[in-house]
């Protein structure tokens, strides 16, 4: 039982209910691919309903990664339950470059290599690559990899839950390569004769660095197609060209992009393009970009990204990776703030979650019974944020994300997502440190009433209150519990249409 204190404020203060808020939701397969909305913070799904993408990601949900060159298998049934319980819509599938990478810092000292399978070319040989398997044919896919990538998107379909597919990463490049590392565009791991230049032991981004089309851009479209075929017609989908790629890498993802628009252009759906931040390189890159929606490396990210691309302002999913290193080192409700204000803002999150990928180094994911780094059960501190997130959709499903826009002016907090006609206004504000604020509600006039409810993103509780009279430019509030807060007014009378029914929960 959560612990009210009286306050002045509030009074008269009537308590109508107290009700865990369950983050998971019932889902429902998606009918059609995502597109832009008349709210450019947001996409709209195919029967016109506005949307944010609330989940988590990890690592090893396409390929099995593991230690000791022993890949371990991920029961990914499994995650997708564990996805849709915390309330997700929204996670990646993920594929690493390399198929055998060195020093992953989950550990203070001797950091382990780590071994990734499958690779989407067969290993065919003639000869051995640098990882020890055989080389690479660079002209032959690897229709297991295809398969998987496809069974596992069907998954998430039949879950109601969106999939970024990620084409390449480019961070792996940049951090750990390494002379076993195998990978399949240097010259020793492959019979097409397609080189890189690396050298053991130096940098090796030859790849992704180019300036014009070349032989490796050819074998990359080519493999950029299959994944487009592969998928086309699943209507959930999003792609994600590259992530923390390395800086000089601006005319190739360009070129992603394009040729990933060209060539969905002629095919039954045209999935959103999206583009994470470059390593050391500032925001505007991505937002002068041709890419649909984007995942910058500012922490919370602005009201609006727009730029010189089209179109000009991307969909933000600001993606902790990139964004929130080191958030294990901050308190749950630093976290939280994290993920409320990036809402507040217009914006979405998506969490890297270590998940099933022990990480013991300043104690970032103590999961359960780890064999060669990968675990049998997620570690629990995390399930406060997972469940947020799940949250954070439940509350966006409540707001007309069409017509909302953060309008940090009405709350003394600064993060306020609202509309404000005479009848039928809606205010959602978040509280990051909690304790008394002020809200603005002279855009209706005094005889409007606006219903109350709290919720204490700490333990998931709802409360609603007495209704109250709009009018007030200055209106006082003080959350009924310690710590973040976060509280939904509504004009539920003038509400019109169907939002009506969702506005009041019934």
């Amino acid at each position: 039982m959560l612990h009210l204190r009286p306050r002045l404020a509030l009074l008269p203060f009537v308590l109508l209910l107290l009700a865990r808020l369950a983050p998971s939701q019932v889902v429902t397969r998606t009918a059609g691919p995502l597109v832009a909305s008349s709210n450019p913070n947001y996409f709209q799904d195919a029967d016109g309903s506005v949307l944010i993408l609330s989940g988590s990601q990890t690592w090893n949900t396409l390929q099995d990664w593991g230690s000791n060159g022993s890949p371990q298998a991920l029961d990914f049934n499994a995650y997708v339950h564990f996805l849709t319980t915390h309330g997700h819509n929204f996670t990646l599938l993920w594929r690493v470059e390399l198929p055998h990478f060195c020093s992953l810092p989950t550990t203070v000292s001797s950091p382990p290599d780590m071994t990734v399978s499958p690779q989407p070319w067969l290993r065919t040989g003639p000869g051995r690559a640098t990882d020890g398997g055989l080389k690479f044919d660079l002209a032959k896919f690897n229709q297991n990899y295809f398969d998987r990538l496809r069974t596992r998107a069907l998954a998430l379909n039949k879950a109601g839950i969106y999939v970024g597919v990620d084409l390449f990463i480019g961070e792996w490049l940049n951090v750990f390569r390494c002379s076993s590392d195998g990978y399949p565009f240097t010259g020793a791991n492959n019979i097409n004769g397609i080189d890189d230049g690396y050298v053991g032991g130096k940098r090796g981004i030859g790849s992704v660095t180019m300036t014009a089309p070349n032989a490796i851009t050819r074998f990359q479209d080519a493999y950029v197609e299959k994944t487009i075929d592969t998928l086309n017609d699943l209507p959930n989908v999003l792609w994600m060209v590259s992530e923390e790629a390395p800086a000089n890498s601006v005319w190739w993802n360009n070129h992603l992009i394009s040729r990933v628009r060209e060539y969905e252009s002629k095919k039954r759906y045209q999935h959103p393009i999206g583009y994470a931040a470059l390593t050391g390189t500032p925001d505007a890159t991505i937002y002068n970009s041709n890419a649909d929606w984007v995942a910058p490396a500012v922490r919370i990210s602005p009201v609006r990204t727009c730029g010189q691309g089209h179109p000009a302002c991307k969909v933000n999913i600001n993606d902790s990776d990139h964004s929130y290193f080191g958030m294990w080192n901050e308190t749950a409700q630093q976290n939280r703030n994290y993920a409320w204000e990036n809402f507040m803002n217009g914006n979405q999150v998506l969490f890297m979650d270590p998940y099933l990928v022990y990480y013991p180094r300043e104690h970032r994911n103590m999961c359960v019974s780890p064999t060669d780094m990968i675990c049998s059960a997620p570690d629990p501190r995390w399930d406060n944020f997972r469940n947020n997130l799940g949250y954070i959709l439940r509350y966006s499903r409540k707001l007309n994300l069409g017509s909302v826009t953060p309008r940090s002016s009405l709350s003394s907090t600064k993060y306020c997502l609202a509309q404000t006609p005479s009848a039928g206004a809606e205010y959602l504000v978040y509280a990051p440190s909690g304790g008394p604020f002020t809200m603005d509600l002279s855009a209706m006039p005094r005889s409007r009433k606006l219903s109350v409810e709290w919720f204490n993103p700490a333990t998931g509780t709802t409360m609603h209150a007495s209704l109250i009279s709009a009018g007030s430019n200055a209106r006082a509030f003080i959350p009924p519990f310690r710590g973040d807060a976060v509280l939904y007014l509504v004009d539920t009378a003038g509400q019109v249409g169907s939002h009506a029914t969702i506005a009041t929960g019934k």
